[in-house]
């Protein structure tokens, strides 16, 4: 019993609450400032297209500095995908924040993984409003496979 006292008396330690609460607040900030500005510099067709679009990240020409660049931006999308989901129980936007990370990290699968997340009707009506009031066109409408949805035919005079 008195190894479950000194854990509770340790979680409730001052400077850990302190803590706690501050990390809660940073992300709450960086999650309401840095995910709509990532959401806005998406391609409205990044997803409609055949071939992947870059995010805004330029390419390098030099070799060894294209790779420092790609592990970098690794690195920040797997911190993103660590605070997205801690995001998920403290204040901020947590399914946005891991879409971005995921945005942002390289593994096999992405395109699916993204088209299948950002597909889903609340995240896909959520960027496209970020994106709005970023003063931006909204991302083009797709099918869970990936394909470009026609847009629907204008309604016919009946007159």
């Amino acid at each position: 019993m008195t190894h479950l006292q000194t854990l509770i008396d340790r979680m409730t330690h001052p400077g850990l609450l302190t803590a706690v609460a501050v990390s809660s607040v940073v992300l709450f900030v960086l999650g309401v400032l840095g995910v709509p500005w990532f959401v806005s510099r998406i391609p409205a067709d990044y997803f409609t297209r055949a071939e992947q679009k870059t995010l805004g990240i330029g390419e390098v020409a030099h070799p060894g500095l294209r790779w420092i660049v790609k592990a970098l931006k690794n690195l920040l999308g797997g911190l993103l995908l660590l605070l997205g989901i801690a995001m998920l129980v403290l204040p901020g936007q947590g399914v946005l924040t891991i879409a971005a990370a995921l945005f942002l990290i390289d593994f096999p699968g992405k395109r699916p993984l993204l088209r299948r997340l950002i597909h889903t009707p609340v995240v896909y009506r959520t960027i496209n409003a970020i994106r709005t009031n970023a003063g931006r066109l909204p991302l083009d409408s797709f099918h869970a496979d990936g394909l470009p949805v026609e847009p629907p035919a204008p309604p016919r005079d009946k007159s």
